[in-house]
């Protein structure tokens, strides 16, 4: 026990509500091998390749890298700039830039027309947290189609749907997209933005990143540089907990289906 036993990175009913909605998720959406095939996607050279695109281009081809990453690639989705000035002005980036609410960084819409996801021009100049956007906003997608109820709560969806961006590969994008801070100049302007990324806290990010690098027996080093120090840690810690407690894993393979 506490303080000469080591604490776990999550609490044991975190945990097992992770192993259930990842398994959920798995069972449910991961048909055609689509869980197998995907990877873990990181912030280094060779994910997200360019030609030097600027705007809208720029986010159409980082758009077009996710779904393929998300094996989505094929799912017809306009993607669109908000035209809300609050989230094209540069000068917002000196603002707390919250994931939802009056000013979200991304939406996922049903119209007429089709599916719309749009997010916040001012974030091209943030890629890994455009990067964690778009995922979301795919998960919201992915999830418009499943065929059965999640085991969360209805007031947990927007949890789930972090979770899912996870299963997807994007855990690390995630994680390190929680919190941003740091000094910025616009012109005159010049002062500290903070942004707040995402539903889940960062461990609980770390913790759903754990369960898919060992539930895909991936090697996790070379994830380690691409955290930021402290959660690279917390990644260590969280596979430790994983395999000590190897049920999880062994639930999350188990509902893999038959191919």
């Amino acid at each position: 026990m506490w303080p000469f036993g080591r604490t776990p990175l999550v609490d044991p009913d975190t945990a097992e509500w992770h192993v259930d909605n990842f398994a959920w998720l798995v069972e449910t959406l991961g048909a055609n091998e689509a869980f197998s095939a995907s990877e873990l996607v990181l912030p280094k050279s060779g994910f997200f390749p360019s030609d030097g695109e600027q705007g809208h281009s720029k986010a159409l081809r980082i758009f077009e890298r996710v779904k393929f990453y998300c094996g989505m690639e094929n799912w017809p989705v306009v993607l669109a700039p908000d035209d809300n000035p609050a989230a094209t002005d540069h000068a917002s980036l000196l603002l707390v830039a919250p994931v939802h609410g009056k000013h979200a960084q991304g939406t996922f819409s049903v119209t007429e027309e089709g599916i719309q996801i749009s997010y916040a021009p001012a974030l091209l100049a943030k890629p890994e947290r455009l990067i964690a956007t778009f995922a979301h906003e795919l998960a919201h997608y992915l999830l418009a189609t499943a065929k059965s109820a999640a085991p969360c709560a209805d007031d947990e969806h927007e949890f789930l749907t972090d979770l899912t961006a996870a299963y997807l590969g994007f855990g690390v994008f995630m994680t390190n997209s929680v919190f941003d801070f740091g000094q910025v100049q616009d012109g005159p302007l010049s002062g500290w933005r903070m942004g707040r990324s995402g539903y889940l806290p960062e461990r609980d990010f770390i913790f759903a990143t754990a369960l898919f690098i060992a539930a895909k027996d991936i090697d996790p080093s070379p994830a380690y540089p691409c955290l930021k120090p402290h959660l690279a840690k917390l990644l260590k810690q969280a596979l430790h907990d994983v395999a000590t407690d190897k049920h999880w894993v062994q639930k999350i393979r188990a509902s893999i289906p038959a191919s």
